[in-house]
């Protein structure tokens, strides 16, 4: 229990001379720490210290509410080092230095507002799946989440990078191109040459013997059905899915059971394949049921 009768979370900590050093000079090497300055006699400090536990013990991975009892006398002379003059007093501390402060008590409002830039974002969480499902070469589930966070700030070229990289995991290589020209100059970094390095090997898979005698061939006779499913199937294993779609599409718009019903078949079995929320997978699946129905 806490000196206001509450549960203390994990990342809610009461400051002593042992755990000083660890919780806030080390602690704020890894995220956010917020000390509180407070007296249990001081209504005010009662007040902002319930307010920082409700709000603060959310976010045990992003801050560490760190609680300095004024009332204890070798706890007043680490208050003096850090400058206090009035209880209640917050400071928050990042990376071994003050960063910012205020004293007496505030709204509720007033605090969520400025701990916002320093909480989790959606789009953070979102990253950090993705990178997980990256690591773990699970590119379809990761694309419809690395959309999504791109969707929530479109701004940050951490973000672009990660959906690139799954993009290319996928074989979206003309969509991962497109987005890698928009990351600009002091965004790339090494990881961003990895991505443009991963983009010409995609580029240079797409083009195997197979692939290649396969396009000859039906550039000399578009109506072979076989080979047109023989290079979309090859297309497909290279990912180029798009193009192997838009192969199979050319003839099945005109007619649906061509080659005896196995390029729909085809079709539908890469379309099995790709990911969700694959834009080229999408627009290939609205017009194959606008044919069926």
């Amino acid at each position: 229990m806490d000196p206001f009768g509450q549960v203390t979370a994990d990342n809610i900590v009461e400051i002593n001379a042992e755990n000083f050093q660890q919780v806030i000079l080390q602690g704020s090497q890894q995220k956010l720490v917020v000390i509180d300055f407070y007296a249990q006699q001081s209504p005010e400090s009662i007040s902002l210290s319930e307010k920082l536990t409700k709000l603060l013990s959310a976010y045990p991975d992003a801050i560490t509410l760190a609680r300095v009892n004024c009332e204890d006398q070798q706890m007043q002379a680490l208050a003096m080092q850090f400058g206090v003059q009035a209880i209640p007093t917050v400071i928050l501390f990042k990376d071994g230095q003050g960063i910012s402060g205020f004293a007496g008590d505030k709204e509720v409002a007033e605090l969520e507002q400025l701990f916002a830039e320093h909480l989790p974002k959606p789009e953070d969480d979102l990253l950090n799946q993705v990178n997980e499902l990256i690591n773990a070469q699970n590119f379809n589930d990761a694309l419809p989440l690395a959309k999504q966070a791109v969707a929530l700030d479109e701004s940050r070229a951490d973000i672009k990078k990660a959906l690139i990289h799954v993009l290319l995991g996928t074989g979206q290589n003309q969509e991962a191109e497109a987005l890698l020209a928009s990351i600009t100059m002091v965004d790339q970094d090494d990881y961003y040459q990895s991505l443009l390095s991963q983009l010409e090997l995609n580029k240079q898979a797409a083009e195997t013997p197979e692939i290649q005698g396969l396009r000859a061939q039906l550039e000399n006779n578009q109506e072979d059905h076989a080979v047109r499913i023989s290079l979309a199937v090859q297309l497909h294993q290279a990912q180029q899915n798009e193009e192997a779609l838009d192969l199979l599409m050319v003839v099945l718009v005109k007619d649906l059971n061509a080659q005896d019903g196995e390029m729909k078949k085809t079709l539908m079995d890469i379309l099995a394949t790709m990911p969700k929320g694959d834009v080229a997978a999408t627009k290939v699946r609205r017009k194959l049921y606008s044919l069926l129905y």
